[in-house]
């Protein structure tokens, strides 16, 4: 049994043994056995494998998409950005339809001078806005470079009032300065004129500064009579002056 063991032994645990076997003999008899069986068990184990501190570990495989198609999510139709410009039609009225209405100035010669009338369009509104924006045009500058006006500039529009056809014009001072008697009345005509433009039978009052004008300029063109009481018209303007 001693040989069997010996020879499967490596040549360093055979010295090892030789030399524990001499020791328990010197020690005594009885602990031979003891230390055999003691050295065989030992032999016969084998040694506990500890865990490596470098071993890898596990990492979840991650799948190779790279020929793995992509679901995509399919587009939504073609549809047209809103248009500014659509959505201001609808919620913004319509331009209200323009109307015209005739502003008078004056188309002189050599040898006269006479009324000469000139299409404007305006806002189709109520019958004093018309006539309020044809008097801003007849205040300002003629358009036409054949056409002027005898009307001073910076004379100013302070009312126009349209009632049972009868028309009120409030002027500024600045109406009845300069000018000549033809001067005085061609303005009058301008000013008759242009407030009969929606009625031409209507009648006009022509004040200056709030009150009813009797006499035009230092050439006494009479505007109303002394009591005040007659009005003007495209009739009595024909009738009495000489500007058409």
């Amino acid at each position: 049994m001693s040989s069997s063991s010996n020879q499967s032994l490596s040549p360093n645990n055979q010295g090892s043994l030789n030399k524990f076997i001499k020791l328990l003999i010197a020690l005594g008899g009885g602990a031979v056995i003891v230390a055999v069986l003691v050295f065989a068990l030992n032999r016969d184990q084998k040694p506990q494998q500890l865990p490596s501190s470098t071993q890898t570990s596990t990492v979840p495989t991650i799948p190779d998409t790279s020929t793995t198609p992509i679901p995509t999510t399919p587009e939504p139709p073609n549809t047209p950005i809103p248009s500014r410009r659509n959505s201001t039609k609808t919620s913004i009225p319509a331009t209200p339809e323009q109307t015209q209405v005739a502003v008078y100035y004056i188309a002189s010669s050599a040898t006269s001078a006479r009324l000469k009338d000139q299409k404007i369009s305006v806002k189709n509104d109520e019958p004093n806005k018309i006539l309020q924006s044809a008097f801003e045009h007849l205040l300002d500058r003629p358009s036409q470079e054949s056409l002027k006006s005898t009307i001073p500039q910076g004379t100013k529009l302070y009312s126009i009032n349209s009632q049972d056809n009868e028309v009120y014009v409030n002027l500024s001072q600045e109406f009845v300065t300069g000018g000549g008697s033809e001067s005085m009345t061609c303005r009058l005509g301008q000013v008759i004129y242009t407030a009969t433009s929606l009625s031409n039978e209507a009648n006009v009052w022509i004040k200056v500064e709030g009150k009813l004008l009797p006499i035009l300029g230092g050439e006494g063109v009479i505007v109303h009579d002394e009591d005040l009481s007659s009005p003007l018209s495209r009739q009595a303007f024909r009738e009495n002056y000489s500007c058409l």
